[in-house]
């Protein structure tokens, strides 16, 4: 009701409202003593869950949740088999995993203490392993958040745990906003095979990709602005102008590094369809697009593309300036 302010559990004391409640309550005569009921430890389930309290993610307003939800902590050797088992009811119809990037990046991966252990009985998937569920619409995501910290099953004989009794690991999950969901589903995602653990399907679909895994990263960084909590990653430090924002440029040097820029996203391209061959370069059915690999380098290859005609345009302009100069 309007009005009405609801308190969160973390409010402070001098929030609270100044009328006092009492400990007990009537009835009848009789007065019965209220205790808060205490949850108890289950011993078939592991319940460490990372730590996701630092993401923006899961700040972003209700109106901007897509219908991708992402998996933090999940054992290792995770299969998508474990994944629709955990979301059962509600029909995830789609599970992908990102390329390896292993670099934490600031306000998407949890915070993770490997080195203490943390009290984890189950071992898990780093923080830099990025696994997304979709579901149907983003109410019916936003009702999957509600089995945070629900336990999730794993293979017996994959020496996840030592723990006979356990049998589950809690997992966390955080909301992905549109724009990063759209880019996501459209370009970087490797899709789950069924029956495969996604780790082993991840590194199958690099061992193909090669060198696009890198320039893909590069792209993410530059389109969804992305920035890493310690440094950017060696991988990426070669393909770091790539990242850069495009300008017009002002002085001698900067129009001389600009053409030095698009020389070499010419010869990157021309690389890229040598290495992967024109027909995963190029689409001449949409079809192609269902195979992770072919869709991964055909954004990578439009991309460079669209960077090339960019700063073709950029150069232009420059040398106008300076030819009238």
């Amino acid at each position: 009701e309007k009005g009405k302010k609801k308190l969160s559990v973390s409010s402070e004391v001098g929030d609270l409202p100044s009328k006092k409640v009492p400990s007990t309550v009537s009835k009848g005569k009789k007065k019965i003593l209220t205790k808060p009921k205490r949850k108890r430890k289950d011993p078939t389930v592991d319940d460490w869950m990372p730590d996701l309290d630092h993401l923006s993610m899961n700040a972003v307003s209700k109106d901007d949740h897509s219908n991708i939800l992402r998996l933090h902590g999940l054992p290792s050797g995770v299969k998508p088999e474990h994944i629709s088992k955990f979301f059962h009811g509600l029909s995830p119809s789609l599970i992908f995993v990102l390329p390896s990037l292993p670099s934490v990046i600031k306000d998407w991966d949890a915070k993770q203490d490997f080195d203490t252990n943390n009290g984890m009985a189950v071992k898990r998937h780093s923080s830099d392993f990025r696994v997304f569920v979709k579901f149907q619409s983003a109410p019916v995501a936003n009702a999957a958040m509600e089995r945070m910290g629900e336990p999730m099953g794993f293979d017996k004989d994959s020496n996840v745990c030592s723990k006979s009794e356990i049998t589950g690991a809690a997992i966390a999950l955080s909301s992905v906003p549109k724009h990063v969901a759209n880019f996501l589903q459209k370009h970087m995602a490797i899709h789950a095979r069924k029956g495969q653990a996604l780790a082993q399907t991840m590194k199958h679909v690099e061992k193909q990709l090669g060198s696009v895994v890198d320039m893909l990263w590069a792209m993410a960084t530059k389109k969804l602005k992305l920035s890493f909590i310690l440094h950017t990653p060696r991988r990426l430090q070669n393909l770091q102008p790539l990242m850069e924002q495009n300008y017009v440029p002002s002085i001698k040097s900067d129009y001389e590094r600009l053409i030095k820029l698009y020389n070499k996203l010419i010869d990157q391209h021309e690389k890229l369809e040598l290495d992967s061959s024109i027909l995963l370069t190029h689409t001449f059915d949409p079809s192609c697009l269902e195979d992770s690999t072919h869709r991964i380098t055909h954004a990578v290859s439009n991309w460079i593309l669209d960077e090339i005609s960019l700063n073709g345009r950029l150069i232009k302009e420059a040398r106008f300036n300076f030819d009238s100069c």
